[in-house]
């Protein structure tokens, strides 16, 4: 990344902040800001950002900032709590998640023909997943009753574990590399889940242990356990990527782990840097996404990707959620407003940055044109309706002042 680069981005992160506090009070979602601002500096507009001359530097911080999102994503996860709302939130991963990937394969052969199947597979993996924490402001408010917040929270942080694992398979068979023995098929599957899921167990566990203790202990300081947070969630990704893995998998594994050892020692983990990591790194991301994909994305598509996004990000999820909830005790409104919010974010980028990075596929430019347009328009839809979404499902009586935070 250019030194120009660099200094804008950090600029554009300084003039945030002075304003994040009005933002966050309106609900727009910081991703939506820093997209904006990515068109406004990049090529397209003032020429301030240089992404050079070709995906890798971009590919790093995206999968930087996946990495330390997963790891908080699943250390905040209270899988006891889990278990005692699985009425709901259990639908959501086992029969929504599943239905929404077919309802997608579905959308993709019929809208997009001329995808082969395998890859109508691969895209309805990568637009598949949810990042609620895109719209942070609406997990916060109390006017959402805390079980709807708690789901999609908790949803949100195993969808992409559910993507990656078809998005992998899918990618290999896709691909014009495929190998047809079947046997390495099986060693794919156990190599890139399994595997991954017990290196980042296991580096998660002692990570969890070592630093719960010697906070306890005295020995370590907050800040320095909060910084040693954030290198146990990259050593998570970097040693599942060297052992031929996922590190998006070892990493959402490792988080699982480490809270659990790091409580098991009676210290509490402190995810405050790792969290103020994870998000800077995303916004970073949606600035050079916004730059160099949005407007080149928009200004290729045909009226079949514009048609596509809108039933993926809409439509799809909308009857998947309201499948899964048949017969529970979540009122429709309820339903409605878990199936709107499911705004798609940093997950799709990198996944679709994989098919780019690993894949040979005959439609691999379709698929790109399709995540850039996806992902802004969700985030465009997702943001704007946040509070009016949330008037909305308050009723009638809801009030109409927005509470400051």
């Amino acid at each position: 990344m250019a030194t120009n680069t660099a200094f804008v981005l950090t600029l554009l992160v300084v003039c945030y902040a002075v304003v994040s506090g009005l933002v966050k009070r309106w609900y727009v979602a910081p991703a939506l800001i820093f997209v904006l601002a990515g068109m406004a500096l990049g090529p397209f507009g003032l020429d301030l950002l240089e992404g050079g001359p070709d995906t890798s530097t971009f590919t790093v911080l995206a999968q930087l900032a996946l990495t330390v999102i997963l790891f908080n994503q699943a250390a905040a996860l209270d899988l006891s709590t889990v278990v005692r709302r699985r009425d709901v939130t259990f639908r959501l991963l086992v029969i929504g998640i599943p239905l929404t990937m077919v309802l997608g394969v579905v959308t993709a052969v019929l809208v997009l023909p001329v995808m082969p199947l395998w890859e109508a597979v691969c895209l309805a993996a990568i637009v598949a997943p949810t990042e609620v924490a895109l719209i942070h402001a609406l997990l916060e408010n109390d006017r959402v009753p805390e079980r709807i917040r708690h789901a999609l929270s908790t949803e949100s942080g195993f969808y992409d574990g559910f993507a990656l694992a078809v998005l992998l398979a899918a990618l290999a068979v896709a691909s014009e590399r495929a190998d047809s023995n079947e046997a390495h098929w099986g060693w794919f599957l156990v190599r890139t889940e399994l595997m991954s899921v017990v290196v980042g167990l296991g580096v998660g566990l002692l990570g969890g242990w070592v630093i719960g203790a010697s906070r306890k202990r005295g020995w370590m300081s907050d800040t320095w356990a909060q910084l040693a947070t954030l290198a146990i969630a990259l050593m998570c990704f970097q040693v599942g990527e060297h052992l031929h893995g996922s590190g998006f998998v070892a990493a959402f594994a490792g988080g699982l782990a480490f809270a659990f050892a790091a409580r098991r020692v009676g210290s509490r983990p402190d995810m405050h840097v790792s969290a103020a990591a994870g998000q800077l790194l995303e916004l970073l991301v949606f600035a050079m996404f916004g730059g160099y994909a949005v407007i080149v994305g928009w200004r290729e598509a045909d009226w079949r990707i514009i048609v596509f996004a809108i039933v993926a990000v809409l439509g799809v999820r909308l009857v998947a959620v309201s499948v899964a909830l048949v017969r529970s005790d979540v009122p429709t409104r309820e339903r409605l407003f878990i199936g709107w919010f499911g705004p798609r974010g940093i997950s799709t980028l990198v996944l679709g940055l994989l098919v780019v990075d690993r894949g040979d596929l005959a439609q691999e430019s379709l698929i790109i044109q399709v995540v850039a347009v996806t992902v802004s328009l969700s985030l465009v839809i997702h943001s704007l309706s946040a509070w009016p979404g949330i008037r909305w499902l308050g009723g009638p009586d809801a009030t109409l002042v927005r509470t400051p935070r």
